[in-house]
């Protein structure tokens, strides 16, 4: 900065310059964009779908490790059954939503798609 409150021009010389300016075009419907792109919106929904079974296992984890079952309404060992039960669903929900996790799309694979018009 000079004494007039101003910073000095400097230059620089250039020695080489990259251009990376192709295009690439894609022509489709838009009736066939939308059920791509609908398709697409329900996948990434599905990519959360993994925290509500793993926050139900944690809860059915620390019932088996705090509660002693007791017969109310139905006898302990049934309580105890139904708890399994529903932990080992709970564990397929689990394993079933981490799938779909794993198995969501890329971008690339999304203008791919596109691209097909399928």
């Amino acid at each position: 900065m000079n004494s007039n409150g101003f910073y000095t021009r400097k230059t620089i010389d250039v020695t080489e310059v990259h251009t990376n300016i192709e295009q690439r075009l894609i022509q489709i419907t838009e009736d066939k964009l939308k059920l791509i792109l609908n398709e697409h919106v329900q996948n990434i929904e599905k990519k959360g779908q993994w925290v509500a079974p793993l926050g139900i296992l944690i809860t059915l984890i620390i019932v088996f490790a705090t509660t002693e079952f007791k017969a109310a309404y139905l006898t302990a060992d049934t309580w105890k059954a139904i708890f399994i039960i529903t932990t080992l669903l709970t564990v397929v929900w689990l394993i079933r939503s981490l799938y779909l996790l794993y198995q969501s799309e890329s971008v690339s694979c999304l203008i791919g798609k596109i691209k097909q018009g399928k």
